[in-house]
């Protein structure tokens, strides 16, 4: 073999063989980071994305949401299938507040966690911390993670996917009375240092003082 060519083929496999021992890249690169809740608001400031609500048992459904989140509180306007917006929640730290946007009636903390039980074990700030993509933990709660509530057991999960940021919480899982009935909330795009402007707003005050 000519020794030119012996040389050339040599340094071409080389390179052949380095790129062949490096990792494909493919479109955003995740950093394997795990963020705390405070480093993420501080660096991030706000963040929005769009889901999906499925309620399976004896009240199915499915509802389609977008949501922002600055800081500690949380805009979220649900839609039905049809595309109509059915549901604007405000979480404020710890507050709830809920505008029935179909039947023009608003709904205080309690009134909503009256109506959805699972909310007392999820909290607003717990939410808001899911929306961020972060696992609430319960750390430092008076309830488990399973309790009884008017005689109903109530237990919550989450699941962890690959995110642009790094691995985020996108599926919280509430299973009621052993899987009788199940809500899962799912995540399915967020938006770090972005927000849906639309969504911070006030509640109308005729509806608040109905």
């Amino acid at each position: 073999m000519n020794y030119n060519l012996f040389k050339l083929l040599l340094f071409v496999s080389f390179f052949v063989l380095s790129d062949c021992s490096q990792k494909p890249t493919i479109g955003n690169i995740v950093p394997d980071h795990k963020w705390s809740y405070e480093d993420l608001k501080s660096e991030y400031k706000q963040c929005r994305g769009r889901g999906q609500l499925i309620s399976k048992g004896t009240l199915r459904g499915k509802l389609t949401f977008f949501f922002t989140v600055r800081d500690d509180s949380t805009y979220i306007q649900f839609r039905d299938f049809l595309g109509r917006r059915t549901l604007y929640l405000q979480l404020l730290g710890n507050e709830v507040y809920a505008w029935d946007i179909l039947q023009d009636k608003w709904f205080l903390t309690s009134q909503i966690q009256s109506k959805y039980p699972f909310l007392i074990v999820l909290e607003p700030t717990d939410l808001t911390r899911y929306f961020w993509g972060i696992d609430p933990q319960f750390k430092g709660k008076e309830h488990p993670k399973e309790f009884i509530f008017d005689h109903k057991s109530i237990s919550v999960t989450f699941q962890t996917t690959p995110g642009n940021v790094g691995p985020m919480v996108s599926k919280a899982m509430i299973q009621i009375n052993d899987n009788q009935n199940q809500i899962e909330i799912e995540i399915e795009e967020r938006e770090y240092g972005m927000s849906y402007p639309r969504l911070i707003r006030a509640i109308p005050p005729t509806i608040l003082h109905n």
